[in-house]
């Protein structure tokens, strides 16, 4: 591998990397519905729940289809690393 691209991939996943611990320090309420910002690769985000744990029961899930934390659609029965249970 040439230094140029070990540079280039290791900045890429420094990138990656830093913008997955600024997410999970967000607090508050977004300024928008479905203001998500962090990519779903970042949040290690899947279409299918993780052992009963889906978005729909998550505190950050917005109705119907976004998320405060995670960009984009977000299905009601996905799962991401940020998941967190509603009050009961």
């Amino acid at each position: 591998m040439s230094r140029r691209k070990f540079l280039k991939v290791s900045m890429t996943g420094a990138a990656l990397a830093g913008a997955g611990g600024l997410a999970s320090c967000m607090t508050g309420q977004p300024t928008a519905r479905g203001a998500g910002t962090t990519p779903k690769p970042v949040a290690l985000y899947q279409n299918s729940p993780n052992k009963g744990r889906r978005c729909g029961g998550c505190k950050h899930f917005l109705e119907p289809n976004a998320c405060e934390i995670v960009a984009g659609e977000i299905s009601p029965n996905g799962w991401c690393r940020f998941y967190e249970p509603l009050p009961a």
